[in-house]
């Protein structure tokens, strides 16, 4: 047993477990074996897919200026700052006093004696004793120090090697925070652009329906005055109008609240960005494939399943921390400096005073206290690591479920698109028929509002497959990587 002890002592280890990351028997293929995703390596800048430059203008600003980016940024650094305090404890804790006291002495005190003497002072009688007092030095002093003091607690058993542990892991943590805020503002940027451009499509579409009807209602009410129709009629195409044109505030309001929110976004006051983007734009152009890389590599890009590996991390660490606080701490204590009565003296050589010690501190007993908190320690570490799998898990999903979703939007985006051109189709056709007198011109808007029904579709499923693309690039995990902190 000595032998074991003396050899912790010489050799110093750090108790507690040495932590490994975990393992993931994640497969190297998706589930979905989608014909759009392919398993080339995904994008970094996966916005440069929409070739949209105020797109990107939006993205580089966010990662520049977005707030919610720069306080995730500051609390790497102070995590690292936390990190420099932690490593302090290796080194000796060294401090200067330069002091200097005057002291007056009690006399009743026991730097004087109480002696019979013959011709005493007066004033000199001890009030307790009733004798007279002889003073061994004088009653007043003046002493000056000018002193150096180190302390050093040595790590024989690890805790200030777990704790620095603990610190880098919580670095970690904190750099794929502002890894996962950036990716997550990032597609908050792209989601808000997409939904601004197509409500602008949008409106556009919504307006031409207006102009149809509004040319319907004139045709009607004149047959109305005519005789051919009913009131009813009438009033039938004036509230179908009236309904359109309902649509349009709520549309102009959603255009401006994505327009603020791209502002707020790129760490701007809200109305910033009116002037760029209030004149339409058509929507951009979402790519035929996906370069999804392989299943197990989202392990690898995720910044929250990084996060919460490195949470991992100083958990285990964490343990460590709390086995050595089971152990002796042993400091070395010295000091050393001058020390005189009187200051024209303090730094001569015969001035000198040092002093060196040591000390050992074991816990004996402490009413559990040590006990539950490595209790807590290794509880806390088995949580983080249910958080870990579960978040693997979610990340799978996701991403798994978006490679479904952008599959299904790119067939119904083609099908509707199929249908559009059959209704441009049926309109030339009305129109051709309407020339030679074998169909009114009813007849003809009719099918343009089943061409402008249609269009909206078309746009409604871009729309779709543009934010369900969004959505994919979030769970693949990429646009952070060249994100970095300054020291």
């Amino acid at each position: 047993m000595k032998k074991i002890w003396l050899t912790v002592f010489l050799a110093g280890c750090a108790v507690g477990p040495n932590y490994q990351a975990p393992e993931n028997d994640v497969a190297d293929t998706w589930t979905s074996e989608s014909p759009v995703a392919s398993s080339d390596a995904p994008l970094i800048k996966w916005w440069d897919v929409f070739e949209d430059p105020l797109l990107t203008k939006y993205i580089e600003m966010a990662s520049e200026y977005n707030n919610d980016v720069l306080t995730a940024t500051s609390n790497i650094l102070v995590a690292r700052a936390y990190r420099q305090i932690a490593a302090s404890s290796f080194f000796p804790m060294i401090g200067a006093d330069v002091n200097a006291t005057k002291t007056y002495f009690s006399k009743n005190g026991p730097l004087f004696a109480s002696e019979p003497s013959v011709g005493s002072l007066p004033g000199t009688i001890s009030p307790s004793t009733g004798l007279p007092l002889i003073p061994q030095f004088p009653q007043i002093q003046s002493l000056y120090n000018a002193l150096f003091d180190a302390t050093w607690e040595i790590d024989i058993f690890g805790k200030t090697r777990r704790t620095v542990e603990a610190a880098d892991a919580i670095i970690g943590v904190s750099m794929e925070q502002r890894s996962d805020v950036l990716l997550s503002v990032m597609a908050e940027i792209a989601r808000n652009y997409m939904e601004l451009r197509s409500s602008q499509q949008r409106s556009k579409l919504i307006e031409e329906n207006i102009g149809i009807l509004e040319k319907k209602a004139v045709l009607v009410h004149k047959q109305l005055e005519a005789g051919y129709v009913s009131r009813l009629d009438d009033e039938n195409i004036r509230a179908t109008l009236a309904s359109e044109r309902a649509l349009l505030p709520d549309i102009e309001a959603q255009i401006y609240r994505n327009i603020y929110t791209l502002s707020v976004l790129t760490g701007a006051v809200p109305e910033t960005l009116v002037g760029d983007l209030k004149a339409p734009q058509p929507l951009p152009k979402a790519p035929d494939t996906v370069a999804v890389g392989l299943r197990s590599d989202l392990l690898r890009r995720r910044p929250d399943i990084r996060r919460i590996e490195r949470a991992l991390a100083a958990a285990t660490a964490n343990v460590g921390i709390a086995v050595a606080k089971f152990f002796p701490t042993i400091t070395l204590l010295g000091d050393g400096g001058f020390q005189s009565l009187m200051l024209k003296n303090l730094f001569n050589w015969g001035s000198k005073t040092w002093a060196l010690g040591g000390d050992i501190t074991m816990p004996i007993f402490e009413g559990g206290r040590l006990m539950g908190n490595l209790k807590a320690a290794r509880a806390e570490t088995a949580a983080t690591a249910h958080r870990y799998q579960q978040t693997v898990l979610n990340a799978l999903e996701e991403a798994e479920s978006a490679i479904v979703a952008f599959t299904q939007d790119l067939k119904t985006s083609k099908e509707r698109r199929e249908a559009t051109d059959r209704y441009q189709d049926l309109v030339g056709l009305s129109e051709q028929r309407n020339a030679k007198g074998l169909v009114s011109v009813l007849d003809v808007l009719d099918s343009e509002r089943q061409l402008n029904e249609s269009q909206q579709n078309v746009l409604n499923s871009d729309t779709s497959k543009l934010l369900d693309l969004v959505v994919l690039y979030k769970a693949l995990g990429g646009g952070w990587e060249n994100a970095c902190c300054e020291e």
